[in-house]
Parts: C-alpha cells; sequence; structure tokens
C-alpha cells in the first residue's frame, strides 16, 4: 500500500512539475503579469532598471562594491516582501473565488495587496536613488537612457496573452 503511494505521489509531482514548466516557459506567473519576458531585478515602473544595467556601466572596482553593498542591503526585505505579496496575492484571489463574494473582504484583500505592492516600488525606487549616487554624471545619463530604451520596449509588450486586451499570446514581440 505505502509503495502505491509513493508511485501516485511521484505521478502528481511529475505532472505539476511539467505544467508548472509549460507555464513557466509561456511567461505565466510572473508577479509583473502581461509581459511576454522576464522583467529582470526591478521591472517596469519599479523605480529603476535591473541590477545588470547597472554593472554594464563600466564600473570601478569601488564602484562595482559599493552597487552590489546596495544591493544586498535591500535584498533581505525584497525576499520578505516577495513571500508576503504571493501571500497577500493567494488570499485576493481565494475571497474573489469564494462561493458568496464579500465585498468588504474583497475591498480589505486589494487594498493589503496594494499596500505591499507601493511599499515595493518605493523600496526599489530607494535603492535607485542609492545606485545613482555611487555613479558618476555620465553613467548616470546612460543607466537613464537605456532604461528608457527598455522601457519603450516593455510598453509594446504590455498586455501580451491578454485576450480582453486586444492581443493574444501569439501577437507578442520577442526579443
Amino acid at each position: 500500500m505505502r509503495s502505491r503511494t509513493v508511485v501516485v505521489a511521484a505521478f502528481v509531482l511529475a505532472i505539476v512539475f511539467a505544467v508548472s514548466s509549460v507555464a513557466i516557459a509561456r511567461g505565466h506567473g510572473r508577479s509583473g503579469g502581461g509581459y511576454c519576458d522576464g522583467q529582470g531585478f526591478a521591472g517596469p515602473g519599479s523605480g529603476g532598471p535591473g541590477l545588470e544595467a547597472v554593472m554594464g556601466l563600466n564600473l570601478s572596482d569601488s564602484q562595482r562594491d559599493q552597487a552590489l553593498k546596495v544591493t544586498e542591503i535591500y535584498q533581505i526585505d525584497r525576499i520578505k516582501a516577495r513571500g508576503e505579496l504571493i501571500k497577500d496575492r493567494n488570499n485576493l484571489r481565494t475571497t474573489l473565488q469564494a462561493d458568496k463574494v464579500n465585498e468588504q473582504d474583497v475591498r480589505k484583500a486589494y487594498k493589503k495587496l496594494s499596500s505591499m505592492r507601493e511599499d515595493r516600488l518605493i523600496a526599489r525606487a530607494k535603492m535607485m536613488t542609492e545606485m545613482k549616487a555611487i555613479l558618476t554624471p555620465e553613467q548616470v545619463k546612460l543607466l537613464d537612457e537605456r532604461t528608457a530604451e527598455r522601457s519603450d520596449g516593455l510598453e509594446s509588450q504590455r498586455d501580451c496573452g491578454r485576450p480582453f486586451a486586444g492581443k493574444w499570446s501569439g501577437d507578442c514581440p520577442r526579443r
């Protein structure tokens, strides 16, 4: 009996991994939602570009060390916030899918999720302010240019795979 349970559990896990792999490959399940490609470290509208963009600015050793230190400072809070965000998103989904929807519960869950997103946005903006303080004026200008280019590219991908936005996943521009 025990071996049969193990076989069934292994089969179920295999199906879960297969389905999640397909979902990830198609771009589903990202926190930003609606974009075909990953959003990197900071994501669109988040107060700045990704760490890769900062590291790609021909930093001095000192600047690189400082940038990594700034990132490290925010990393732990970002990980904790990510877990809370997932929990709050699931709570909202559960509230919306209840047999009998309670408007006050939905509003409460939505406000909590919105507040969490707002806090993350502010933290990322603060982090990027600290990052820019490390850079030379020329590096800041280059970073801002790259950020604007990236934002334009991501804007063209907004709502990919969302049928009510007039775009289907086949219409999604790929890089």
